[in-house]
């Protein structure tokens, strides 16, 4: 099994653009996905808080809750991860659109499905997630997921990572 840990974390981090802040459940999580082993305490705390959250409707919240599914914690039950991550892309966290194309395209947690992939890397771009422009920008240069290579769409994904990337560094 990989590094649970890293695994959420890189999932995390490599945003262009978060979600819109609706309640606590990212502040809070957020610094204890960078320590290598948060305490037990200070993760149920914040996971009675995501579950509250999730509950009251807030999108971002629940993909957050699912985190703790996917290993945060030591639990591991994607079966129930899956179904919040799918709650959440619907409802336009690229995070959660990154994490099921990701999946449907390399994942052992779903089935490879490179137009499912495809369609998700796309709604998840369209929220600028720096990952779902790279990986699009890398298959359009290769010809793969099903489009035709094509530079010209390539240097236009590539032009948005840039901006992301300049809006970050102006940010900090």
């Amino acid at each position: 099994m990989f590094n649970r840990y890293a695994l959420t974390g890189w999932l995390l981090l490599f945003c262009c653009q978060m979600s819109a802040w609706a309640g606590i459940c990212r502040s809070e999580l957020h610094p204890l996905l960078l320590q290598a082993e948060p305490e037990a305490a200070a993760l149920a705390a914040v996971r009675s808080i995501c579950e509250t959250e999730a509950n009251a409707g807030d999108a971002d919240a629940t993909y957050q809750l699912a985190l703790f599914h996917l290993g945060l914690g030591g639990e591991w039950s994607p079966a129930e991860a899956i179904p919040l991550i799918r709650s959440a892309a619907e409802r336009d966290i690229s995070e959660a659109q990154y994490w099921l194309a990701w999946q449907s395209e390399s994942g052992p947690e779903l089935p490879h499905d490179q137009a499912v992939a495809l369609g998700w890397y796309q709604r998840a771009a369209a929220g600028r997630h720096r990952l779902a422009l790279e990986r699009l920008a890398t298959a359009w240069e290769r010809g793969e997921l099903g489009l035709p290579a094509d530079a010209k769409q390539a240097l236009k994904l590539r032009a948005q990572i840039r901006k992301c990337e300049e809006e970050n560094a102006a940010e900090q």
